[in-house]
């Protein structure tokens, strides 16, 4: 289950930091970014179908990805956060360990 965590990881990575590639300049960068949306895509689609159990996959990855775009949106590009955005992820943690828990 490690691996496809990891996998997905590096494709939440990928996906967001081609989202915020695309905010700067979209029709200039559009072209640069197809490579890096598929490689993304391919890479989550690898982990959903090679995994085990595709739901807890699924939602591992999904929280995964909101989870790294707060974390980034906050360190690398200075969003503001709130109360209620803590307890999202505290939250979203907690689903998580739960998804783990046998």
């Amino acid at each position: 289950m490690a691996t496809y965590i990891l996998v997905a990881s590096i494709a939440a990575i990928i996906q967001i930091g081609t989202i915020y590639f695309l905010r700067a300049n979209f029709l200039g960068s559009f072209l640069y970014a197809v490579p890096f949306i598929l490689i993304s895509q391919f890479l989550f689609l690898w982990s959903y179908a090679s995994a085990p159990k595709f739901l807890t996959i699924w939602f591992i990855v999904t929280a995964l990805t909101n989870s790294l775009a707060f974390l980034l949106g906050y360190f690398l590009w200075h969003e503001q956060i709130s109360a209620v955005n803590i307890v999202g992820m505290v939250l979203i943690v907690g689903g998580v360990i739960l998804l783990q828990i046998k």
